[in-house]
Parts: C-alpha cells; sequence; structure tokens
C-alpha cells in the first residue's frame, strides 16, 4: 500500500469517535477559536480587501461566509480571502517540525463544512484528519522544503484542506487519493515574498486549491493515484511530490507513516500558539524585553544601544535590518525589539503601518546589534535533533553606564511555558475581535466554539463571525 492511499484511508476509515476523543477536541476548539481571531483581525487589512475586491467581482453561488464581512461567495474563494484574511497579520500559531497549519485548516474546512451545511462535530472530524495529513506529509520533507526556497504554506494548505474537504464531502478511498493528487500539483510559494502581501496570498491561494482538488475529485476527475510518493523507475512516475519539491532522497517518508491512526498530532502538545504579531522567532525576545522593562523600569529614551545575540536559523527567518512597511516588521528582530522598548508591547498596533511609520523606532533600530555568537551558531533546523533555534540573549546597555541582561529560550504560548487553554486563546480572540465584532458578539462566538461539538449547523458561527448587523 503506497503513502497516497495510506493517507486516504485514514481520512476515510478513522471512527468519527475516533477523531472527537476528548484531546483532540480540546485542541482542534483551540485551533479553531485561534483561527477565526486571526481572521478578524486580518478582516480590514489592505491584502484582505483586494482579495475580497476580486472575488466580489467574480461572483457565483451564496455558499460560504467571509470573516468581519458580510459577503457569501462560492467556497474555494471565500476560503481564499479568509486564508489570506488570517495570515495578513503573521498572527498565526505554528506546529514544530510541520509549520503554519492552523492558518489554513480553519478557513478550509470552514468553508467546505458551511457548503455542505454540515454540524460543528462534523467540522471537527475534517479538521483533525485533514491537520493530521498534513502534519504527516509536511514532517516527512521538512526542513529541506523551506531551505530550497519555498514558502511551503501553500502546499500545505493545499493537502490539508483537501483531506478535510473530502472527509466532510463524503469521498471514497480512491477519490480522496485524487483529491491529494490534484493537491500535489498545485503547490507553490516562494520565500522571496516573505515580507510583502505575498506570504498570505500563498495561504488564501492553498486553501482554494485544497477545496477545488476535493470538489474536482468528488466529480471524477482522475490523476495519478499514488502521487506523494511516486516510483524509484526512471520517467514521469518517479516525480511524485517528495522528489519533486525535495530532491531525489531528501524526504523521510517513515515520519509519514509511523504509527499512522495510532498517534495524532493534536494530541501532542507540540503547537505554539503566537501572542505577539509577526515571525515565531520574534516572540522570544519580545517577552525577553517585557521581562526587563517590568524588572528595571527601562524607559527607552535612557537606552544607548543593545547587543541581541541569536541563532543563525532566527536570523534567517527574521532577516529584515530595515524597515519599511508592516510585512517586514514582522520579519525584523531589530524593530520588534525597538518598539516593544518604546511601548512595552508588541501587539496589533505595534505592527502596523503606522506604527512603523514614526521616527522613534526607526532611530532606535539603528542602535540594535543583531549577532550570531560561536556557542548559538550550531543551533540550525527548525526544532530538529530537539535544537531550539528560538534561543537568544539580549544586553541593553543604559546611558548610565549599566548593561541590563537577560536571555529566553522560549515565548509565551510555548509548549516550554505554562500550557495555553481555552481562556488565553479567548482573550486573543477579543483583541482581534476588537472593531469588528460588539462585545455580545464576541462572546456569542466564543461560547459557540467552547461547544462546536454541540453546534448543529457550521452556518450559525459563520454568521455570528460576519459583520455586524449582516
Amino acid at each position: 500500500m503506497g503513502v497516497t492511499e495510506r493517507l486516504a484511508r485514514l481520512v476515510v476509515e478513522t471512527p468519527a469517535e475516533r477523531l472527537i476523543a476528548p484531546a483532540l477536541l480540546e485542541s482542534a476548539k483551540l485551533r479553531l477559536l485561534d483561527g477565526l481571531a486571526i481572521m478578524l483581525a486580518g478582516s480590514r487589512e489592505p491584502s484582505t480587501l483586494i482579495a475580497l475586491a476580486m472575488a466580489r467581482e467574480w461572483g457565483g453561488a451564496a455558499a460560504a461566509g467571509v470573516v468581519g464581512h458580510p459577503d457569501r461567495l462560492p467556497a474555494p474563494l471565500a476560503g481564499f480571502v479568509n486564508g489570506v484574511s488570517a495570515h495578513s497579520q503573521e498572527f498565526d500559531d505554528y506546529t514544530r517540525g510541520a509549520g503554519h497549519m492552523t492558518v489554513s485548516m480553519v478557513p478550509g474546512s470552514l468553508a467546505a463544512a458551511e457548503e455542505a451545511g454540515l454540524s460543528g462535530r462534523a467540522l471537527v472530524e475534517g479538521f483533525v484528519v485533514g491537520f493530521e495529513v498534513v502534519c504527516r506529509i509536511a514532517r516527512g520533507m521538512n526542513p529541506y522544503l523551506f531551505d530550497r526556497g519555498f514558502h511551503q504554506n501553500c502546499l500545505w494548505a493545499e493537502l490539508g484542506v483537501a483531506a478535510a474537504a473530502a472527509r466532510m464531502r463524503g469521498l471514497s478511498v480512491d477519490e480522496t487519493r485524487m483529491a491529494l493528487g490534484i493537491a500535489c500539483s498545485g503547490g507553490s510559494g516562494i520565500r522571496r515574498n516573505v515580507g510583502s502581501m505575498g506570504k498570505a496570498y500563498h495561504v488564501g491561494h492553498g486553501v482554494m486549491n485544497g477545496l477545488v482538488s476535493a470538489s474536482l475529485a468528488g466529480r471524477g476527475y482522475v490523476v495519478d493515484p499514488e502521487a506523494v510518493a511516486g516510483e524509484d523507475e526512471p520517467g514521469h512516475g518517479r516525480w511524485g511530490l517528495v522528489e519533486t519539491y525535495n530532491g531525489i532522497g531528501n524526504y523521510a517518508l517513515g515520519k509519514t507513516t509511523a504509527g499512522l491512526g495510532e498517534a495524532w498530532e493534536l494530541e501532542g502538545n507540540r503547537t505554539v500558539v503566537c501572542f505577539h504579531p509577526g515571525s515565531t522567532t520574534l516572540a522570544a525576545a519580545v517577552d525577553c524585553v517585557i521581562e526587563l522593562i517590568r524588572a528595571h523600569g527601562i524607559r527607552s529614551e535612557a537606552v544607548e544601544r543593545v547587543a541581541l545575540d541569536c541563532t543563525p536559523e532566527a536570523l534567517n527567518r527574521a532577516c529584515y535590518r530595515e524597515v519599511e512597511s508592516s510585512y517586514k516588521a514582522r520579519y525584523s528582530l531589530p524593530y520588534a525589539v525597538a518598539v516593544t522598548l518604546i511601548d512595552g508591547k508588541a501587539g496589533l498596533a505595534q505592527f502596523a503601518d503606522a506604527r512603523v511609520a514614526k521616527g522613534d523606532v526607526q532611530a532606535l533600530m539603528r542602535r540594535i546589534e543583531v549577532a550570531v555568537p560561536p556557542d548559538l551558531a550550531h543551533h540550525v533546523g527548525p526544532w530538529e535533533g530537539k535544537v531550539n533555534w528560538a534561543e537568544m540573549r539580549i544586553a541593553i546597555h543604559m546611558k548610565d553606564g549599566r548593561v541590563i541582561r537577560g536571555a529566553r529560550s522560549h515565548a509565551k504560548g510555548w509548549p516550554e511555558d505554562v500550557p495555553v487553554g481555552f481562556e488565553e486563546v479567548a482573550g486573543k480572540f477579543a483583541d482581534c475581535a476588537e472593531g469588528v465584532l460588539s462585545p455580545a458578539r464576541r462572546d456569542r462566538v466564543i461560547t459557540m466554539v467552547r461547544r462546536i461539538e454541540r453546534l448543529a449547523d457550521i452556518r450559525e458561527l459563520m454568521a455570528a463571525v460576519g459583520a455586524e448587523g449582516a
């Protein structure tokens, strides 16, 4: 049995009771609430508004809602807009060794469930199994894909959403193999576009393609049934997903299939919840600065300069030393440290274009030095081999001669910290919903997600996260 077939059988044949087991259900609720939060936060971003304007022009069946707006669109278009919205703020969670999964799995699963008029319980089933499939594939292909220049969120979105939609559409094993195979042909996303609207496009594009893949497969569209792995022979058949994207031999399919159906990603404690917008690598530095401000009463005007030591992987991801937009600010260690020192926090407002444009942050950035010291130079790879690439140290040199030092190896929301519960994510949701939903509507959404397995029709939830008055 090939890898694609084994994954398809997991999607189709896993009993519903297993997919709503208590640990899976509670983890799915956290991911769902976090996903809705970041979609609300991004619903007014320029990238989202441009995507929505295009989708309105195209029109079509009113099958699925757009978070933060009154529109109803064809499911693939709604998934596209919501995917762009979800990733426009770089505020989504991160599953270690796999990638940013919630950012695509929530918009895609909601669109598929809403189009079919399914219950909250059916949504959870599709979400959990789709999340599992894509994390399995990702673990088999990471970190090679990123190192080759791909921003893999697009590819992960297509595969995970295709699997979730296949489950929710009731596709057969063979149809699900086709859905995964079609999704294998739709991958895209280049790292050059990180730090621009392109990164959010990767997610929206992937969500849309995943929904299209399942829809085509359900209508009889046929592709190669073993598209994930390919075969060890000359010719076209060799070039399945893993070798096409990673290069010959640069993958570990054993990670994709080991313990399949027994150990589930969402039952583990490997997802990092983000409480500061921006690259995951920024969070430890931000939390360290906040701790030092509180402990020592640091005022930014008394700071002479700052030295930040980090790992090569952190600098590789949060690489921008000059920042002219919110997009690059979310990938800049100097910006994150500077704005936190001045404002005492690093929330949505600190990474907005209006804040980036103020001269105080830019001036302080020029006095922040980021370097990779020899003792951190071996920290390479996203938690590969249990190496923490976000290890960092900071030294704040004050004008009065003091040097205030701190270090962090993790941030709030990381598995090493106190485990994040529903109430903490609900607090993040409230922040993200401000200005978009009324307090009453906000609280209603939180309650619906808390009881998602009892929700008879997912369209009730989507109506609640639409524009006020809709």
